[in-house]
């Protein structure tokens, strides 16, 4: 297996106390180590802080670790009041994120060669009608349908949000040379559950004309609902309303269908209802089942935790939305798919 160097650009962490934790990958003594506490410098500000290695934080090569320093700046999670809160109900917290908590750290590691890359014959079997625009140099409509998540919850920025990123490596990959451009429409709406994607598809996604629609539920389907209700949507009519979706976009358009799979919320907070793996196992099937793709976070997610990683490291609000580094992992269930790993 060929390798290269590759840089992990920003790796979200919050601390608790002097704990390490696992670096997602092995870090190379060579090059820079940085860690700050934003994902990325867009403007000069008094809130960009650039942590201070043996002062504020000391990284174990060998064992791939990090942890903060005794009297580090970086603030220590065990001194926010939901510490060790199981069960926890946000809404009784004046600031239940950790947003002042997350840190990204930027390194340098040994990579595959074909990490981060697609296949073109694949690409091109999912995704035939945006990819036979951008490779003749046409504009293609890239519409996003969904819950928070895809209005780019959390992200610091829209253009770090997962849609974004999506669109940003199309355009890169094929769109530089052929002259082609990509426009996005996000027809997503916070707090929605599938039941209302459907409602709402016919007048606000199909009127796009779009070459490509993603739909990301699931999230907020399968969470206790205020009722109490087991979920907000049962999975039997979850399966229902995602293959109306599907079919309405069928019948009305040529477009390019990827459905999105929800990342992993915080199973300690008190509207999980421990089924997302459910909704995700649902949409994957409905994939096979309708010959679309699906873009399965939930699983690069569960990767990420098996690998070390902790559910308020990838989740900003500390509950059911990625910060930056969450929505790099987005996208990388969308690469995955198109290159068929």
């Amino acid at each position: 297996m060929s390798e290269l160097i590759k840089q992990q650009r920003a790796e979200s962490f919050v601390f608790v106390g002097e704990e390490a934790l696992k670096l997602r990958y092995k870090p190379l003594r060579r090059g820079a180590f940085v860690v700050r506490s934003q994902a990325v410098k867009e403007n000069t500000n008094d809130e960009y802080v650039i942590f201070q290695k043996h002062e504020d934080y000391v990284v174990d090569y060998e064992r791939g670790v990090i942890s903060r320093t005794p009297n580090s700046r970086i603030l220590d999670w065990s001194l926010h009041p939901m510490f060790g809160v199981k069960r926890f109900d946000h809404t009784l917290y004046a600031d239940y994120s950790n947003q002042a908590y997350t840190v990204y750290v930027q390194y340098d590691y040994l990579a595959d060669h074909s990490e981060g890359e697609i296949d073109p014959d694949i690409a091109s079997s999912i995704l035939p009608q945006t990819m036979a625009k951008l490779q003749a140099g046409e504009q293609a409509t890239y519409t996003v349908l969904g819950d928070s998540i895809s209005t780019g919850g959390e992200a610091s920025a829209k253009k770090w949000a997962f849609f974004s990123r999506v669109s940003r490596y199309l355009y890169e990959q094929y769109g530089t040379a052929s002259g082609a451009d990509i426009i996005l429409s996000n027809q997503a709406v916070g707090g929605e559950t599938s039941s209302g994607g459907l409602a709402r598809i016919e007048h606000d996604v199909i009127p796009t004309r779009p070459d490509l629609v993603t739909i990301g539920y699931g999230m907020n389907d399968q969470s206790i609902s205020t009722k109490g209700q087991a979920s907000a949507v049962p999975l039997p009519q979850f399966i229902e309303n995602m293959e109306a979706m599907i079919t309405l976009l069928r019948d009305r358009t040529s477009c390019d269908i990827i459905l999105v799979t929800p990342c992993s919320p915080n199973p300690d907070w008190q509207r999980t209802s421990g089924r997302t793996i459910d909704y995700a196992a649902a949409l994957c099937e409905l994939g096979i089942r309708h010959s679309i793709g699906v873009a399965n976070t939930y699983a690069v997610w569960e990767t990420e935790l098996a690998a070390g990683k902790t559910p308020g490291s990838l989740l900003l609000n500390n509950i059911n939305h990625p910060n930056d580094y969450g929505h790099e992992l987005y996208l990388q269930a969308f690469l995955k798919l198109l290159n068929g790993k």
